[in-house]
Order: structure tokens, then sequence, then C-alpha cells
């Protein structure tokens, strides 16, 4: 039976792990936004710092995916306990796609660097950002709080980001064959607005183990996938890694 300084003792190397883990969420969203604004700016100093800052992000997942597991090993957690512990191990791999994304999209800001596209276009493309950021940063939140209710909230708010993602790919889609000069800018913009979709994606994967942590048990409904994209006859970015 564990004794009360065990327990407590447990209790403690959860919250550090929590406390942590919101941090790299943090680093990591900064990323994200940094990335974001120099694509849309052109700012190359700024695309390089989120590049060279990945390999601070990568450091967090190596250090918190390692202190999880000391848990793990050092407290031997029953059911309830290890769902949380492997729920935090699965949040901090989707903190590090995010961090590689964000990577991913400085590298375009700097290939299409000079680049001026329609502002309407910038505008849909912020406007997909800000809500995959704010998506990112309430799943932190409920996260942190152990909050079952708004997690589900959060996590069918995806469904706007997925919609605006299909909006955005059939402009540029459209784009393409209007205006051939900026095909390869045009197609750099796709694979960003792909991989800022993504990024809604694993915040709410997020979300659905901050409701793990919170009950103890998954989401019963699936969630309604509305991005639309994959159907469409151009050809599909994949996934970057």
């Amino acid at each position: 039976m564990n004794t009360p300084h065990i327990v407590k003792a447990f209790d403690l190397e959860l919250t550090t792990l929590k406390t942590n883990i919101g941090a790299m969420g943090a680093f990591a969203g900064s990323q994200f936004t940094d990335a974001v604004q120099a694509l849309l700016h052109g700012d190359l100093v700024l695309a390089r710092r989120v590049i060279e800052q990945d390999q601070q992000v990568d450091a967090l997942r190596r250090d918190l995916s390692t202190s999880a597991a000391m848990v793990i090993a050092k407290r031997q957690p029953l059911a309830g306990d290890l769902d949380e512990v492997l729920a935090d191990f699965r949040i901090v791999e989707d903190l590090e796609r995010i961090g590689d994304l964000a990577k991913n999209i400085a590298k375009r800001a700097i290939a299409i660097a000079g680049t001026q596209f329609p502002e309407d276009l910038v505008q849909g493309l912020e406007q997909l950002s800000e809500l995959a950021s704010q998506q990112l940063s309430n799943a932190l939140k409920t996260f942190l709080a152990r909050d079952a209710e708004q997690a589900m909230v959060v996590r069918q708010q995806d469904e706007a980001i997925d919609e605006l993602h299909t909006v955005v790919f059939r402009d540029l889609v459209s784009r393409m064959g209007a205006d051939p000069s900026q095909v390869i800018g045009f197609v750099h913009l796709l694979f960003c607005a792909k991989n800022i979709e993504r990024i809604g994606d694993h915040a709410t994967h997020i979300a659905e183990a901050a409701y793990v942590t919170a009950t103890g048990h998954r989401p019963e409904a699936e969630r309604r996938r509305l991005d639309q994209s994959s159907s469409l006859k151009s050809a599909q970015p994949e996934q970057e890694g």
C-alpha cells in the first residue's frame, strides 16, 4: 500500500510534468505563430530563427518523454494514473510534431520570400492560422485545467479549421490555373495551408488526451472530419516530416 508520502511525491511529479508540458506547448505555439508571420510577411530573419529553434522543441520532447518514462518506472502507476501519464506522452509527441510543421512553414517562407500574393489569399491564410493557433491554445488550457467538458468543445472546433482549409485549398488550386506565372508560390502555400490544418489536428489530439486524463476514457463519438481537400482532383500534398 502506498504511504501518504509516496502518494504526495507521485502527485508532485505529475504536476511538474503537466507544468513542463504546458511550457513546451507555449513554445511550440510561438514557433507556429512566428512561422506564419515569416511566411506572410517575407521575414527571413524570423523564418531562420524558427528553423534554428526547432532543436529546442526536439530537446524538450526528449526530456519530457524521459520524465514520463521515469514516473512509470519509479511509481508503477495503476490504470487511472497510468492512462494519465500515457496521455502526457501523446501530448508531447503532438507538440513536437507541431514544431516540425512550424519549421516546414518557415522553410517555405524562405523559398518564396519576396513573392507578392493577392491580399484576399493572404487574409484567408491568416484566418486559417489564427483558428489553428486558438485551437492549440484552448487545447492546452483544457489539458492544464483537466476540464473534460471544455475539451469536447475544443475538439468540435476543429470542424471550422477543416472547412476553411478546404476553401483555401480550392482557392489556391483555382489560382494555379488562372495565373501559371505564380504556380510555384501557390504550391508552397498549398503545403503551408495543409501544415496549418495538420496543426489543428494535433491540437485536437491534445484536447482528446485532456479528456482522457480528466475522465479515464476516450470520447465515445467519432469526430467529424470536414476537410474535403483530399477529394479534389488536383494532387493533394502529402504530410511533411
